[in-house]
């Protein structure tokens, strides 16, 4: 393993002028004594080619190159600021691709059909929140839809040029979509534009802390470069960030980025943010995200020892993250106490031991791939959950 699949010490880390100017220039906006710390900080990076991988591996290049052009240009190297500028003029790109595929399976697929949806994150959260929307990089389209609608979607997506990703042997038989329907909470395909579009019937793995078809109920119309769509209110997109990001470690800066540009907006109400909080049972994951993000505001001058002991645990976790590769982010993924939450202060004990009595039976949970090899009418389809152990066993030992 290499050293970015396992880093060490939070501290040495945060004491990395290269870190700490990255942090500082994660976000939109730079408050007149950020300039001045981030103005100190530049003479002190000696490594603008490790500098210029970590923000593009963070997915937070364009908003840095931002930055650093506009008050700095004279201070880089002309060939890391042009490299700069090359990876980012490729992300924007990119993510206009992306962009074009939102417009278009909303307006193409999901329009036609009338299926009440409600997109998050990606294209929707840069929209709503960045000034310049393509400085948020995105790497699919996430819409959520009631498991009842999905298969009417995916027949008629894939009967219109949509290729199936995950699972890949889909097809858009009646039996086919509605086997997948029922029994995975995520259905990726990807466009003609080779774009993946995941749909999905839960935004929680379990389904505990996010109740989708709540979240569909209270969905707000928006218009997009003229697309009308449905996104989440503020405070509910600004708690399930909080959870969502927490489950991934804030392993990408541009997460950083999301919530200070939440904050900035005029729609944006600590109050009710709070509220939302206290309805999902999420309060201390929001109350520590809010922490984290204030450290990280001033990461040369706050000290990890004086945060909360929750918040201490997130931001060092964090850190590592970012520091992390993939495998290294799975490595934590292990210890979860429950799928939802990463740290066992996100929740109590009901909860944990909730999940600890009864997640074993996930096992017996049908997979497509048990329907693909072997197709079963549904009054039969039970038979998947007495083979399904079986299977799980024997692709395990073959794997080892």
């Amino acid at each position: 393993m290499d050293e970015r699949m396992m880093p060490d010490c939070p501290v040495q880390h945060m004491a990395d002028p290269n870190f700490q100017l990255l942090v500082l220039l994660s976000r939109l906006d730079l408050n007149q004594e950020q300039i001045q710390v981030a103005s100190e900080l530049i003479p002190r990076v000696h490594d603008w080619e490790g500098f210029t991988y970590q923000a593009s591996e963070r997915f937070v290049l364009p908003v840095v190159h931002g930055h650093l052009s506009r008050w700095w240009k004279d201070q880089i190297p002309a060939h890391y600021l042009d490299i700069m500028k090359l990876y980012s003029l490729r992300a924007l790109q990119h993510n206009l691709n992306i962009t074009s595929e939102f417009k278009n399976i909303v307006r193409d697929v999901l329009t036609p059909l009338d299926i009440p949806h409600l997109c998050f994150k990606g294209p929707t959260l840069a929209f709503q929140f960045y000034n310049e929307p393509a400085q948020r990089l995105c790497r699919d389209v996430d819409i959520l839809v009631s498991k009842h609608d999905l298969p009417r979607i995916l027949r008629y997506a894939l009967s219109n040029g949509y290729q199936p990703h995950d699972p890949k042997q889909l097809t858009p038989s009646d039996e086919s979509v509605a086997f997948v329907a029922s029994h995975q909470k995520v259905v990726t395909l990807l466009s003609p534009r080779n774009v993946a579009v995941e749909f999905h019937t839960k935004i929680d793995n379990t389904g505990s802390v996010f109740d989708a078809s709540q979240m569909i109920a209270k969905r707000q119309p928006i218009t997009i470069n003229t697309i009308n769509t449905f996104v989440m209110p503020v405070s509910e997109l600004f708690v399930y960030l909080c959870w969502h990001h927490t489950k991934h470690y804030w392993s990408r800066l541009h997460w950083l980025v999301d919530i200070t540009a939440m904050q900035a907006h005029e729609d944006f109400n600590i109050e009710e943010v709070m509220a939302c909080a206290e309805r999902h049972a999420l309060s201390s994951t929001v109350r520590s995200c809010l922490e984290m993000v204030d450290f990280f505001s001033a990461p040369t001058v706050n000290d990890i020892e004086s945060l909360t002991p929750n918040t201490r645990e997130l931001v060092s976790t964090a850190i590592l993250a970012m520091h992390g590769d993939i495998e290294f982010e799975h490595s934590l993924s292990r210890k979860k106490p429950t799928p939802d939450f990463s740290f066992a202060w996100q929740t109590n004990s009901t909860h944990i031991w909730h999940w600890r009595l009864t997640g074993w039976k996930r096992i017996f949970r049908p997979t497509y791939e048990n329907y693909a090899a072997w197709p079963l009418a549904p009054r039969w389809q039970w038979v998947y959950r007495c083979i399904r152990p079986f299977h799980e066993a024997y692709s395990r030992l073959a794997q080892k």
